[in-house]
């Protein structure tokens, strides 16, 4: 039974950890609140049972709405079979050997914005390293042209500041309208490829078959805007590596000292900080879960966030700990909705994150200019002001 007193989860940061290790593993909001589920076991039954608890859990959108393109072949929100059709679809391209492949392009694509910050005293991060690292990757990954990185990186940061609460109030306008020019650009970009088809992801999904099946235009455009949105991930780890580690000097100077801590790093960033709160599903019939009964229809909110903290899988949960092993966070997701661009996170963060340890002597990040995110969104920020102190060149 639920002992925990319910209350609302806080907007603060700090107040809403305090709030997630005050819940139960399984407890029940009153009235319309749904369910919520918090304890590490509990969550990773529900990822696993996509029978039970669907993830096509939004609204239909009108045809002429431009968020059309978040939903035709949005793996995220989709269940069996189509789920399992199109990632398979998918994964005939992106596969590890492919990722791998990419690194090459990662390094060059940070060396590039890590050249444009370097020797500068303070840096506005997020706009001018971490994001257009992220969307640069992707565009130069689907072979988007020159002409089309601006408008990645606008679209990327958009995106990311729908979840800042300090963010202009015409946010979500900004987002419809850069999305309308993407789907608009997309579709001429993927007509050109059909017609001549290159090396990069988007000529290689228009070539993937399944079963006699190939996917449609608005699908390949779909996708990417999935691997644009699911991409910020990346940007946020970069950004909560900063603030983490600049909170926690001890670690960063037991990383500087031994870099091959750097994996073990990032996996300990994204646990204590989850930069995905929290998913939600909808119950497709009765389920019992942690011996509670979940009746068919109801809306669950699965905190990642919490999960990531649970004292009874991670010993001392509330400690930064980068030599912390085993370390089975569940950042990236669990079941069939696992991150499909996890890998290619991983190569962003690794080699952003070894960049720059390895052209300064220290950072330090600068609250008053940082605008953290609604931590019952995501943990991450919109914007962090970094203070760099560079080794000298040469």
């Amino acid at each position: 039974m639920t002992t925990s007193v319910w209350t609302a989860p806080p907007a603060d940061e700090a107040a809403l950890a305090d709030w997630l290790r005050a819940r139960d593993p399984i407890e029940r909001a009153p009235g319309s609140g749904g369910w919520h589920v918090f304890g590490y076991p509990e969550v990773k039954e529900v990822l696993a049972q996509h029978s039970a608890f669907s993830s096509a859990v939004v609204r239909p959108v009108p045809d002429d709405s431009p968020m059309r393109l978040y939903r035709t072949g949005n793996l995220t929100w989709m269940d069996p079979p189509r789920h399992r059709q199109l990632r398979g679809l998918v994964s005939q391209v992106f596969t590890p050997r492919y990722v791998a492949g990419l690194e090459g392009m990662v390094h060059e694509t940070v060396e590039t914005f890590l050249t444009r910050i370097r020797g500068r005293a303070e840096v506005s991060f997020v706009q001018e390293f971490a994001s257009p690292v992220v969307a640069t990757v992707i565009a130069r990954m689907l072979g988007i042209p020159g002409n089309g990185l601006r408008l990645f990186q606008e679209w990327s940061r958009a995106l990311l500041a729908l979840a800042d609460p300090g963010a202009e109030r015409n946010g979500l306008q900004n987002v419809l309208t850069k999305t309308q020019i993407a789907e608009a650009f997309l579709h001429r970009f993927i007509a050109r490829r059909r017609a001549a088809p290159g090396e990069d992801l988007t000529s290689g999904l228009i070539a993937a078959e399944v079963d006699g099946e190939r996917l449609g235009d608005e699908e390949i455009a779909g996708l990417v805007a999935l691997l644009m949105s699911t991409g910020q991930a990346a940007t946020l780890t970069l950004v909560n590596s900063m603030i983490v580690l600049a909170r926690h000097p001890e670690s960063l100077a037991l990383l500087r000292a031994r870099p091959e801590l750097l994996d073990s790093a990032v996996d300990e960033v994204s646990r204590y900080r989850s930069e995905t709160t929290r998913v939600d599903r909808r119950t497709t019939r009765d389920v019992v879960v942690a011996g509670r009964e979940i009746p068919a229809g109801q809306t669950v909110s699965v905190w990642i966030a919490a999960a990531n903290r649970d004292p009874r899988v991670f010993d001392r949960p509330d400690v930064f700990d980068i030599e912390r092993s085993p370390n089975p966070h569940i950042a990236f997701g669990h079941g069939i909705h696992y991150c499909l661009g996890a890998p290619l996170a991983r190569v962003e963060i690794r080699a952003a994150m070894r960049g720059l340890l390895d052209t300064t002597v220290d950072f330090a990040v600068d609250p008053a200019g940082t605008r953290l995110l609604d931590p019952r969104l995501m943990f991450g920020a919109s914007e962090a002001a970094v203070r760099f102190d560079w080794k000298e060149e040469g």
